[in-house]
């Protein structure tokens, strides 16, 4: 997706450590890292939003939830 000129990029991770567990789809921009994880959380039964960088644009947060929602599917409790 194209935000304001800048290319952003979505990926899936997991991630099984000490209170977090589940599946996230993170959010790149280019090799500069992730810019935020939007996280399905196992342990909790919630979606969380984690931002890494200050100043995200709205527009690509509204255009990831959804996708999160769909491609994270439903909650694997322990």
């Amino acid at each position: 997706m194209v935000v304001h000129g800048i290319e952003y990029l979505f990926c899936h991770a997991s991630s099984v450590v000490e209170g977090h567990d589940g599946l996230a789809l993170e959010c790149w921009r280019g090799e500069r890292g992730p810019v935020f994880e939007i996280f399905r959380n196992d342990e909790t039964l919630r979606f969380e939003v984690t931002l890494f960088e200050q100043d995200v644009p709205l527009e690509l947060l509204e255009y990831a939830v959804p996708i999160a929602r769909d491609r994270l599917g439903d909650f694997d409790p322990l």
